[in-house]
Parts: C-alpha cells; sequence; structure tokens
C-alpha cells in the first residue's frame, strides 16, 4: 500500500512504515537541517520542500 508523510522530520517514522510493508511515495518537511538525511535514507520518496499549508487564489 502506497502511504504519504507529513512532517516527515529525518524519516524514522517512514522507515517504520517501510519495514512494516507500506510503501512511502511522498513526504513533506520544511525544516532545512533534515533534508539530506532524509533523501539519503529514502531515495524513493519524494521529498516535497513547500509548505502545504500555502493558500493559492
Amino acid at each position: 500500500m502506497n502511504v504519504i508523510s507529513f512532517f516527515a522530520g529525518c524519516g524514522g517514522l517512514d522507515l517504520g512504515f517501510e519495514k512494516a510493508g507500506f510503501r512511502v511515495v511522498w513526504a513533506n518537511e520544511l525544516e532545512p537541517s533534515v533534508y539530506a538525511t532524509y533523501e539519503k535514507n529514502h531515495t524513493n520518496t519524494i521529498l516535497c520542500k513547500d509548505n502545504v499549508r500555502t493558500e493559492t487564489n
């Protein structure tokens, strides 16, 4: 089953989902200090670095 991850941090919870058989296909995180760690450990996940709460009119 595919899942998405909000507030992903460095990806610890996502790793748990993957070990349980889920596929994390997309994740969102705003904190730049964790980008490199997340991307290194989750190479098959798209990491969105945008604010998903931003409204557009």
